[in-house]
Order: structure tokens, then sequence, then C-alpha cells
């Protein structure tokens, strides 16, 4: 679930939406008012002035008590410097790389680089914040690179140095390598199988099975990708910055990962804010069912805007989310021509979908809805989808969230249930959802086959016993990970405490979010301040 740019339903792949915050939204809507072919003004914001002389950093604590097998990685040294060709700089930004064990338990079976990128607008580091924008497997480092100072309020940029670290398997980090460009392109475009059918869900099984295989031709990296163990990797990173505490931010899944270092390491937490919950006692075929729902109330809230601006492609009410579902059902069989490439149902659907995070998307949506229904041109709805899905002009792709995505989920969600409850839980959500169910339903029987299976065998609650105040953000129409996960997460941290905001989006907090939002939010991580219980922000 994530913060960065991603496709927002994972059509034709096991059922979950990959999450991004408003942040990374509205950051790509400025990337399609920037096409010519959008033709909506923006502004963007200018980047800040550079501040002379080398970073000054805090040195790691000497006294720190690390396990006698991890002591290597804990006295390892950063040195931050220049970054890889292909991330965005200014002179504010840095970028550094270090190791962690594959495995914590057995450190003996190799190692793992990990990047980090920090923007300073402050040379003389003190005090930091870890950011992480969901995704899973979205990259932390392309976020804080081309979003600091579009998240963070100045206030906040001129106290904390910002840093993102891109997760074991991520982009910059030693990658998951599984598919060409070419490969992605088709695995993208394919429309997928119907899952109500039996033929169907064998050949999805069999899909997502041989890109586990192609996985691990490449390496072993699908192995090692769990969310506990990219926790314990924030923690090297919090001691080599030479912080006694870890100031967090997460977004969507970027919580799960928040919520997880916070049971690890209660002691070591500093100021947490967790935005767009999901709550790690949700099983993976629940979690789909809870975004079903939300996906459909965020189409309907998306119809009713469209009406209101008197330019609408869709009639008002259930019939304009059946003209909606009608149409991208007719790319299923005739794909709409765009230059040598075409609009499929999946691409058509990853836009669409992608469109409910954020109102910032509706204008946008509703051109490119309005361009394709109306005059039968995807092009717009085709630049909306290859945003989603980092595809840049010439056909390569920027990340590697997709894969990471099937990999992480695979190791952290177990398969539960069986043929007989995954046919009932498929059924219930066609009867409540008969037009929206199949882009969500049999997410855990098209998982079976996955080669690398996960070790868990429950999903407990986390509690961070000992933790300090944990702030957890839940947003009340938010689609993709619904109030009630932040409700209950909240309840299941022994400190959390929950701030709920009025709203649609996914996720609440940017330097464009509501004053109540940002208040908060700015309030706790530069005094502490910590929120009553019970607030609501409009």
């Amino acid at each position: 679930m994530s913060n960065s740019k991603k496709a927002a339903v994972s059509v034709g792949r096991p059922r979950l939406a990959r999450l991004k915050t408003l942040g990374v939204v509205a950051f790509l809507v400025s990337s399609l008012t920037a096409c010519a072919s959008f033709t909506v003004p923006h502004a963007s914001k200018p980047k800040p002035a550079p501040v002379a002389g080398p970073l000054e950093m805090p040195e790691p604590s000497s006294t720190e008590e690390v396990p006698d097998q991890l002591k290597k990685f804990y006295e390892q040294k950063l040195v931050w410097g220049s970054c890889p060709s292909g991330i965005e700089t200014t002179d504010l930004d840095h970028c550094a790389s270090f190791e962690v064990p594959k495995s914590y338990e057995d450190p003996s079976l190799g190692n793992i680089k990990i990047q980090a990128y920090m923007h300073a607008e402050n040379p003389k580091v003190g005090e930091a914040i870890l950011v992480n924008p969901g995704g899973p497997g979205g990259s932390a480092v392309d976020f804080v690179s081309k979003n600091a100072d579009f998240v963070f309020t100045r206030g906040m940029r001129k106290k904390f140095a910002i840093v993102g670290m891109d997760s074991r398997g991520t982009r910059w980090s030693t990658p998951i390598e599984c598919l060409t460009d070419k490969e992605k392109d088709k695995l993208l475009e394919g429309n997928g199988q119907d899952l109500y059918t039996e033929a169907g869900r064998a050949v999805e099984r069999f899909e997502v099975a041989e890109l586990g295989r192609k996985c691990l031709e490449h390496s072993d990296m699908i192995k090692w990708v769990d969310t506990v163990s990219a926790a314990r990797d924030m923690d090297v990173l919090r001691h080599l910055l030479g912080q006694d505490k870890l100031n967090f931010l997460g977004f969507s899944y970027g919580t799960h990962l928040g919520a997880q270092y916070a049971d690890l390491f209660p002691q070591k937490v500093g100021r947490m804010v967790l935005d767009g919950a999901v709550d790690p006692t949700v099983p993976f075929d629940q979690l789909s069912y809870l975004q079903m729902k939300g996906f459909k109330a965020s189409l309907q809230n998306f119809v009713t805007w469209c009406q209101n601006t008197g330019d609408c492609p869709l009639p008002d009410g259930e019939a304009g989310i059946e003209k909606l579902l009608d149409f991208i059902e007719s790319l299923q069989q005739a794909p709409m021509r765009v230059g040598d490439r075409k609009l499929t149902k999946s691409l058509a659907s990853t836009a669409i979908f992608g469109g409910m995070y954020s109102h910032h998307w509706f204008p946008r949506l509703r051109q490119a809805l309005t361009a394709a229904i109306k005059a039968h041109d995807g092009q717009y709805l085709l630049q909306m989808a290859d945003l989603l899905n980092d595809r840049l002009d010439d056909g390569t792709y920027e990340g590697n969230q997709e894969e990471a995505f099937i990999a992480i989920h695979s190791l952290d969600y177990p398969v539960q249930g069986d043929q007989k409850s995954w046919e009932a839980q498929a059924k219930k959500m066609k009867e409540e959802e008969p037009v929206v169910a199949q882009f969500f339903a049999w997410g855990d029987a098209t998982r079976v086959d996955w080669p690398v299976k996960s070790k868990r065998t429950d999903l407990k609650p986390l509690t961070a016993e000992g933790a300090p105040p944990i702030l957890v953000i839940g947003t009340t129409h938010d689609p993709a990970t619904p109030l009630v996960m932040a409700q209950n997460l909240a309840k299941q941290l022994s400190s959390g405490v929950l701030v709920t905001v009025e709203g649609w989006d996914h996720t609440a907090y940017s330097s464009l979010g509501s004053p109540c939002v940002i208040g908060v939010v700015d309030g706790f991580f530069q005094e502490g301040k910590v929120p009553k219980p019970g607030l609501v922000c409009k």
C-alpha cells in the first residue's frame, strides 16, 4: 500500500490495492498537468535555497547493547555523499548505503545493501525523521527526493533531516528483480482471468507461480523481504544516524512497518506517526473485502462530484458506477488503440481506481473519462496508468514495486483458508457488490503456488508495550485503508492515540493537508504535543 507511484488495484494479480498517500497523488497530478494534453494550470513549489557546508552528523552511541552476531552491522559508518544516477537531488540532499544480514536469525547467509537518502536543510543534523511511503515496495528514497519539500512544512524541514530508506528488496536497495520492461508491460496490460471460473483461477495461479519462478532465477531476494526484517533494518539505520530514538512517519503500508518496529523496539521509539493505518490482525482476503467496500463508496463519491461539475460523462447514482464499470469491461474484448499501444481493461482500472486515492485526481480523471467514453480517445487514461505504474515515455519502468508488492505480501500474509472458504468469501463479495467484486475477490486463492511460503502462522496484534505515545491517523472514507483499521491499530498499541480525519482521501498529512492535521502532526514531532483523545479533524 503505497505512497509511491504504483498501480491502484492489482488487477490480474492477487487482489489488493497498492497504496499512495495524498502527497504523492497530488505530486503525480502535478506531473499530469505538466503534459500538454492536460491544460489545468499548476504552480510548482520552488526548491529551497542551498545551505553551504558539509553535513555534521551526531555520533552513534558506543554503549548501546547489540547481540554479538549483529555488532558488525551496528558498527558500520555511514558515508554521506552524492547519490546514484537517477535519484533527484539538490545541494541539500545526500545518499549513503549500509549492509544488513539477509537473515537476522542466521547472519552467515549473506548480506543485503540498503540505500538511504537524506534531505537536510540544516547541515548540522540533530534529529531526523525516517519516512516510509508504503506499498509495500514503494521507494522511500524516491519519495523523499521528489516530495520532501511538498509533504513536509517548512518548519518541519528546518528542524529535522528527512530520511528515506528503501526497504530490502525495493528499488535502490538490493532489489527483487524478476521481469524485463517488456515482460512488465505484458503483466500490467494483461486483462487477467475471470476468477469466478475454475479455469480462470487455475491460469492465474500458474501466472503468479511463474512470476515467482522468474524472480528466483535472478536471485533469492524474495526469500528475505518480510516486514519484520525490514523493521530490524530501520533499527540499524537509527543507530548509524546517531539517533537514540527513532522518529518515524509511515503512510499506508508504511504504518505496518512502523508498528512492527515499535513492537520489536518499544524503548527505541521516539515520535511516531502512522497515517492511513493497516490493522496487522486483518487477513489478506478480509483486507481485500474492506477495500472493495471502500473503493465502491469512493466511486460513488466521484460520480456525485462529477455530476455536480455539470460536465460529466456519467449518469448520476448507481447508474454512473455501472456505466463506468461497463466501460472498463468493454476493454476486455476491445482494447482502445492509443498509438502503438492499447488501453486495456487492466490499465483503465489502474487509472480509475487510482483516481480514488485523492480528490486532486478528480478533474483529471473526469477529463480522461470524457475523452475515452465520448471520443474513444484513451490517451489520457493511459497517461494516468503509466504514472501510477512508474512507466516512463521510453517504455522503461522506475522501480520494481509490482514484484516487491507480491513478494512482501507473500511473506507478511500466510495463505489462509481453503477452496471452500475462498468460494464462500467470493460469493459473499459478489452478492454485496456485484459490479466491483471481480477486482478484489479470490486473493488468497491466487497466491497458493507462490514459491516462497510465509513462515508466519498467525496475524497477532502489535502492542508495543512500553513505547511512548504513537499517533494513528485514520480518514473516515479512506478507500484503501478504511478507518476501522486505524481504530483497531490504535486500540492494539498500548500507547496508541487515534486521530480521525473527515474526508475521502487515502492518508491525510502533507503540506496541503488540513490545518488541523498539519497542526497535530507538526506539533507532535516538533514539541511532543499529544492530541486529546477523540480528536476529529475536518
